[in-house]
């Protein structure tokens, strides 16, 4: 006989047999093992007529799936081509045998459905982050060769009015496309394990703060902003990598511009407490519900803001695993429609 199982002719099996005679399989042994085989009858009379009736046949299988695996673990020892109880006629050793194999399958089914998910989850997230970065992209080189159309126009006219402020802007612009092919450059590092922080003793104030602080002058002055670094510390030593930890602080500081409010202050505190250093970046603005903070420094995280924007996370994903690569730790807080915080915890040397 086939060893193949068949929905149908497990149907007709079951149909076949009385009460009398499921409650005596379910008595029988095979080596062993007690098999319980009036359980997989239940089981499989009530989820054929549910499969029938369910508006989701999909997620009810699965669930029927997991039982029937759960069931097959309680006869451990057995395989389709060993049975040892001389109790058993052939039909019934090939109608078990049979079972046996559905288990299998259905294992073999469970885990091939929890791989395309995955599948089709990651395919979806790279998605949306060829999306937001395009959209980035475009916006930024749109812009660029517009100014430079202008700039272009004005040389022509012998002109040279707010030549510097256009030449400003497209600086602006350009740094900020940098800044995006840098995210999107570590990020696969960071994927394949590869990303590696070159430490060295540095000053996390005037070699990483403050060279970003005045790098981001213009995007702060297009909302009115500015950056107010609070210290007691005049020199805060850290063992690190300059340019990643740079990243960290340009990516919160761009978040605390995009979406803090104009005319305020985004405040930077830096504070040793026993052998640690903590950098407190604050912002007043939209923030974000309590419910997004556990899941804002995943990898594609997805949360609204106030805008109903849907943001595609990447740099807080990189921002965190820079901070873990030099010991450390970061954390956000904030109160949705006022203020926003990420707090980072480093060792001092």
């Amino acid at each position: 006989m086939n060893d193949i199982f068949y929905l149908d002719r497990l149907d007709e099996w079951l149909k076949g047999m009385n009460e009398t005679d499921l409650q005596e399989l379910d008595y029988k042994y095979l080596g062993d093992t007690q098999v319980r085989l009036g359980h997989y009858a239940h089981l499989y009379e009530k989820g054929l007529d549910l499969l029938r009736k369910e508006p989701n046949p999909k997620e009810l299988l699965l669930s029927i799936l997991d039982e029937y695996m759960a069931r097959l673990e309680e006869i451990p020892e057995l395989n389709s081509n060993s049975y040892s109880d001389e109790s058993l006629d052939d039909h019934t050793r090939e109608n078990l045998k049979s079972l046996i194999m559905f288990g299998t399958q259905a294992a073999l089914i469970k885990e091939n459905s929890r791989i395309q998910a995955e599948l089709r989850q990651a395919n979806q997230n790279y998605r949306d982050l060829l999306s937001v970065v395009t959209h980035e992209i475009k916006n930024s080189l749109t812009s660029i060769y517009g100014y430079n159309r202008i700039i272009s126009k004005r040389v022509k006219e012998g002109r040279q009015d707010q030549v510097v402020e256009i030449t400003a802007q497209v600086d602006r612009l350009s740094k900020k496309l940098f800044s995006v092919v840098d995210t999107l450059m570590n990020m696969a590092l960071i994927e394949k394990n590869r990303l590696v922080a070159e430490k060295h003793t540095l000053n996390i104030i005037a070699e990483v703060i403050d060279p970003v602080v005045k790098e981001m002058e213009l995007q702060l002055s297009e909302k009115a902003m500015a950056v107010e670094v609070i210290s007691h510390e005049d020199d805060v030593a850290v063992e690190g990598d300059t340019h990643l930890l740079q990243i960290v602080i340009r990516n919160l500081l761009m978040n605390a511009i995009q979406y803090g409010e104009q005319k305020t202050d985004i405040e930077i505190h830096v504070e040793k407490v026993q052998g640690r250093v903590l950098i407190d970046v604050y912002n007043q603005g939209q923030g974000i519900e309590k419910k997004y903070l556990k899941r804002i420094f995943e990898k594609f995280a997805r949360f609204s803001n106030k805008g109903n924007r849907t943001n595609v996370g990447i740099g807080l994903f990189t921002v965190a695993h820079i901070v873990e690569m030099h010991n450390g730790s970061i954390k956000a807080e904030s109160e949705a429609g006022r203020w926003m915080r990420f707090i980072i915890n480093l060792p001092t040397i």
